[in-house]
This record gives structure tokens, C-alpha cells and sequence, in this order.
């Protein structure tokens, strides 16, 4: 019987997606090449980041329980919480390895959230942008604007994606497309939890490819008269094909999969700990990688927030997300930078939790939970040339108004769009670029003023630096 490559590729097709609309955008007519790209402002982009982590908090973790902790009727005896330093308290219950590793890591407390339904929340966090249904098919994720940007930076060996996504799947909007950027900008998305193999090609797999990818090939020129006026569109398909087979043959690519028991335990066998995990060993393979956002998802807790017994609550969230970050940070600063002597990958990375609001301050509801709220959150950074150790504005005793935003912009709170500037700022983009030959023909700015509420200031938070 005639082997097929799939017979030799240990499920490999399961575990790699193009999530969401990442796949249907290679056949979007509207694909713009080549883009028209300008400065609209001054932006001075400082570059101390080579490579970045997004983890996103699908379901908005409770700010006032966490990192911004506020002791109501309600909470639980348990979370045993500690001062790490002046001003910050934590529980060492939720964050037992954090809790070791704050003096890395920065707290912006005084985040406000356009949104309040997951939703358009999540989409936010993914876009950089309010959801417009008449605008969406043309508008890119951050995540591919990055790897558009990057794209002159790629050198001959990198063959892994500039963007990879983590449980992008999970997410309430998934994984969004290119919009108007050409397709090899898309992200590729990995669902960790379907298993993730590492066994390399051998010899045999390899030709089987490789004989497969030449009478493609030799059937694409066969073709090529049948697709006049289609030629952007199989042009753009060619581009993934031809992106996945030299990922496949790269031996980098099987080894970022490799995943021993004991890292599995240390990091936590879910997806925040899975996602962690496959961004170190992505990094350290420093094959044409740049930004990877993992979505850690179930953090929706109207009620129950705090009960033992459920399957999902913020004990087993906090802990999961815990272990993931901590041994992120701890491995990173761990592993020498081989570009730059005396400094480490965790020099090189930015490492950034977001999510899409808080969650309502106060007591426990009547269920024992906490509703969506949006006048208060927060985000951590990490790495990259970010100033650890600092908290940036601050809540009220309740955790319900913000007494300061923390920043020189001392009327406006910081928000989704100021968080994408500062990862923009830190991987040497200017932020402050448009776009002008949109399929629209209205200007895309990398970060908008026009938030989906109110006004926004088109700056990042400087203070994370200095």
C-alpha cells in the first residue's frame, strides 16, 4: 500500500491550525501589495526587545483579588496573603512562585477597559481595536501587523512563523486574519492541549515529502494558465505551503515540541503551562519567531470564584497562570543571550499578561462570583527593558475608581490600545505609522485615537522603562 505523508507525521495536523479566519484570508482579494505605510506622528520606538510573550486572561482575571488586592466580605480565609514589598500584597496561595519572581515584573493597576462583553473584549485584546462589523474582514491582529513589520528582519534561516499563536481556537473570536496584509503575515495557531508530538522527520517521512512537494509543484506550473486574474489568491496559498514544508524539514521545529515530564509538572500539563513552555523552547530555537500570543482561557467566574469544588475557579486559574509565568521568567533569565554578552533571553523578551477588564469590586455577589467590570483592571509586564519591581497607579480601598493613573497622563487611564504601543515601542516599531491604501480607504493606525468609548492617547507607558 502507497505510504502517505500523514501516515508519518505522529498527528502532526491536529496540533497545528490556522485558527479563525487565518487560512480564508489567503484567498482575500483585498490583500494589499504593497502596502503604503507612513509616519503620522513622532514615535521614537526604543528596541530593547527582540522577541515577546502576549498571555492573554480570556474571562478577565478578578484584579482586586490578585495583583491589585483588596480584602472584602467574601474572601476566603485561605488565600493566605502576604507583603511582598511596600505596597504590594499577594496571595501566596494563588501565587506561590510569582510571589518570588515580583521584583521582575511590573503592575499597571489603573487600566480601563473600552468593553464589557467577552466577546468584543477578547477581539479587542487581539486587534488592538474596537470590533467594527463593516471594517473587520479588512482589519489585521496586532499580531500580523508585528510580523509585517519584522518581515525585512527574517534572515535565510528562519523558517518558523514570525507569529504563533497559542489556544488562539479557545478564544471567544479566535484567531483573527491578516486583513488587508498579505497572508504570510498570518498567524500560525497551536492548540497544545491536542497534544504536542516532537518526534522529528526521519529519512524515510522526509522523501515522502519532499516527492510530494515536487509533483505539487510541477502540477502548480501545469495549472498556472487555468488561474488568470486568481493569481493573488493561489499566489498567497503557495506562500503557506511553501512555509510549512520548510518548517517540517527544519529540525528546530520537532525540538521546540519536546516536552519532558518534569518540565510538563513544572510548567503545569494545561494550557497556559503547555503555551509557556512551547514559547521558551520556540525562543531558544531563535528561528525567525517574534511574537506569540497564548491564550489561557476559563477565566469567567460569575459565580463560585472561589469554591473548591468546581472544576474552574480562581484557585485553580491563578495557580495554572502562576507556574506558566514564573518558569517563563525563571528560564529566560536563565539562558544566556547569544547576541549580547552578559545579558540574558529574558533581556530580549517582553513578557506581557493582559485581559479584557476586571471583574466587579465589592463583596462576592449572590453567587459567590464577580460580574464583568471595566473601570478598573489590570496588566503585568516583564523583561525586555521593562523596570521590574514597579506598581503603576492605584485603586481606591475598594478597588472600584482609580486615584491614580500612574503615568504622565495623570486625566487618562491607560488602556488596551497604550498596552499594544509599548510592545510595539519595545520590538523597535513606530507605533504612530498608518496605513492609507486600506480596500476602505480608511487610514489603519497601528494605535488609534479612536477608542470604542472615548478618545485615546496614542503613547506608550513610558513609565514601565525609566
Amino acid at each position: 500500500m502507497q505510504r502517505r505523508v500523514q501516515d508519518l507525521l505522529a498527528h502532526r495536523r491536529d496540533i497545528l491550525r490556522l485558527g479563525g479566519y487565518g487560512l480564508l484570508a489567503s484567498f482575500a482579494d483585498q490583500a494589499l501589495s504593497p502596502v503604503c505605510a507612513r509616519a503620522a506622528g513622532r514615535a521614537n520606538p526604543r528596541g530593547t526587545a527582540r522577541f515577546c510573550v502576549l498571555i492573554e486572561i480570556a474571562g478577565a482575571i478578578s484584579h482586586l483579588d490578585t495583583f491589585d488586592f483588596k480584602e472584602s466580605e467574601g474572601t476566603p480565609e485561605d488565600l493566605d496573603v502576604r507583603e511582598i514589598r511596600n505596597g504590594l500584597y499577594l496571595s501566596h496561595r494563588l501565587f506561590p512562585e510569582l510571589s518570588k519572581e515580583m521584583d521582575r515584573v511590573s503592575i499597571i493597576r489603573s487600566m480601563k477597559s473600552h468593553e464589557v462583553v467577552h466577546f468584543r473584549g477578547q477581539y479587542y485584546t487581539q486587534a488592538g481595536r474596537p470590533l467594527n462589523p463593516a471594517l473587520a474582514p479588512e482589519i489585521p491582529s496586532v499580531g500580523s501587523v508585528i510580523a509585517y513589520e519584522l518581515e525585512k528582519q527574517r534572515r535565510e534561516k528562519d523558517t518558523f512563523p514570525t507569529y504563533i499563536g497559542c489556544n488562539l481556537d479557545t478564544s471567544g473570536c479566535g484567531a483573527l486574519s491578516t486583513g488587508f496584509l498579505h497572508p504570510k503575515h498570518s498567524v500560525l495557531d497551536i492548540n497544545v492541549k491536542s497534544g504536542v508530538g516532537g518526534s522529528a522527520l526521519d529519512e524515510e517521512a522526509m522523501e515522502v515529502l519532499e516527492e510530494r512537494y515536487r509533483l505539487l509543484n510541477e502540477l502548480d506550473k501545469a495549472m498556472a494558465p487555468s488561474r488568470t486574474g486568481r493569481e493573488r489568491s493561489f499566489g498567497s496559498f503557495r506562500d503557506f505551503q511553501q512555509s510549512a514544508y520548510q518548517a517540517l524539514g527544519d529540525p528546530r521545529w520537532p525540538k521546540s515540541f519536546q516536552m519532558t515530564k518534569q518540565e510538563r509538572e513544572r510548567y503545569g500539563d494545561n494550557e497556559a503551562g503547555l503555551g509557556c513552555l512551547l514559547a521558551r523552547n520556540v525562543i531558544l530555537a531563535d528561528a525567525g519567531t517574534r511574537y506569540i500570543h497564548i491564550v489561557h482561557p476559563d477565566w469567567d467566574h460569575h459565580k463560585n470564584i472561589f469554591d473548591h469544588s468546581t472544576k474552574s475557579n480562581h484557585y485553580v486559574r491563578c495557580n495554572e497562570f502562576d507556574r506558566a509565568m514564573a518558569n517563563l521568567l525563571r528560564d529566560l533569565a536563565a539562558s544566556p543571550s547569544p547576541r549580547q554578552n552578559g545579558k540574558t533571553l529574558l533581556d530580549e523578551t517582553l513578557v506581557v499578561m493582559a485581559t479584557e477588564f476586571g471583574r466587579t469590586p465589592g463583596p462576592l455577589n449572590g453567587v459567590k462570583g464577580r460580574h464583568h467590570y471595566n473601570l478598573a483592571y489590570l496588566s503585568l509586564f516583564a523583561g525586555g527593558g521593562i523596570k521590574g519591581g514597579r506598581v503603576i497607579g492605584a485603586t481606591g480601598k475598594d478597588g472600584a475608581q482609580i486615584v491614580d493613573t500612574g503615568w504622565k497622563y495623570k486625566k487618562m487611564q491607560p488602556k488596551t490600545e497604550n498596552v499594544y504601543a509599548t510592545i510595539y515601542s519595545a520590538l523597535g516599531i513606530d507605533w504612530k505609522k498608518e496605513i492609507t491604501n486600506t480596500p476602505s480607504r480608511r487610514a489603519y493606525r497601528y494605535v488609534d485615537v479612536l477608542g470604542a468609548t472615548e478618545m485615546v492617547i496614542d503613547d506608550e507607558i513610558a513609565d514601565l522603562f525609566v
